[in-house]
């Protein structure tokens, strides 16, 4: 039994909660480890030491209850070790709760969280003035991890000094283009794997809200394209399309916009993603994340054939990456 784990044991006999029927749950590809207590309770396991911060969970939680949705109830907090008691939200995760009948409700119902939460931000911006804005920097960061991760460990591939700063500045350009407006809580890991169906009168507080400790300002269509271009679960497009549409429906918003700013989050979403999936297998050992790079190519192939990435899509097509070739 290691270390970290009898501090947790200890961390949950200092609350005088029973270890004896504890069971870990699904993680996810964080350092985070989650377990199951009894009386509807979840013990959440985040090493500061890795980098994870309970702290911030707690601010996020705060603030999406401040807009009465549904994040978990925080019963304690051990911020110095890294641990959290909270609500369990249950097993209807959308993702695997859902079925033909029910998909596009579902959807919808998340839908709904995200323009709310776009409204609820508009109309409280002093609660989300000590976040940090998802700048186009935090952006490039990220992306980077596409070079680093994907083309030059997973494809030994060497990218120069004047191609890393090319791939800067198309981004940077296709970023200014959209004219992104940050001044929306964006939660960062917005699809169906992190939305549980709870049993609620109020349809907004029917979407369990979790893993949302990374959030940030930013432009209210990052969770959208999260939610609607997801590579563990993929939509066909005429769901995609219907569920687009009924957004525009709901808020009014311009449908090219929309559309455009979908294009740029999902291709910067999903460069991200094929670098963090690689360093996963690469550095970690988790190779199960490799079963979802199909999808995760396809994303980034249908985002290209935006005129937003002429340049990006001819950066990317003098690489020759088979994998990225309309």
């Amino acid at each position: 039994m290691n270390n970290r784990f009898n501090q947790l044991l200890l961390f949950l006999e200092k609350q005088k909660i029973s270890t004896k029927n504890l069971v870990a749950i699904r993680s996810d590809a964080s350092f985070r480890k989650y377990y199951r207590l009894e009386n509807n309770i979840l013990v959440m396991d985040a090493a500061p030491e890795k980098g994870e911060s309970v702290s911030k969970f707690s601010e996020i939680a705060r603030i999406l209850h401040s807009f009465n949705l549904s994040a978990p109830k925080i019963i304690n907090v051990n911020k110095k070790e890294g641990f959290i008691l909270l609500e369990d939200f249950g097993d209807k995760i959308f993702s695997t709760f859902m079925n033909k009948e029910n998909k596009i409700d579902l959807y919808k119902k998340a839908i709904d969280v995200l323009i709310d939460i776009k409204i609820k931000s508009n109309q409280n911006k002093s609660s989300l003035s000590k976040l940090t804005t998802y700048n186009f920097e935090e952006l490039y960061r990220e992306s980077i991890l596409f070079i680093e991760w994907f083309i030059e460990q997973k494809l030994r591939m060497q990218i120069s000094n004047k191609k890393r700063e090319e791939f800067y500045q198309i981004l940077q350009q296709a970023f200014l283009n959209i004219k992104s407006q940050n001044d929306t809580l964006v939660l960062r890991d917005y699809h169906v794997d992190n939305l549980i169906l709870k049993d609620h009168k109020e349809p907004l507080k029917q979407v369990g809200l979790i893993d949302f400790q990374d959030a940030l300002l930013g432009s209210s269509f990052y969770d959208l394209a999260s939610l609607l271009e997801d590579v563990r679960m993929p939509l066909t497009e005429n769901e995609k399309e219907e569920l687009l549409k009924y957004y525009i429906n709901m808020t009014n918003e311009n449908y090219e916009m929309v559309r455009r700013e979908i294009n740029f989050f999902s291709l910067q979403r999903n460069l991200k993603i094929l670098g963090i999936f690689n360093r996963l297998s690469i550095r970690d050992g988790k190779a199960r994340y490799l079963e979802y790079l199909p999808a995760t190519f396809n994303f980034i192939k249908s985002n290209l054939k935006s005129s937003l990435f002429f340049d990006m899509k001819k950066w990317i097509d003098e690489l020759q990456i088979k994998e990225l070739q309309l």
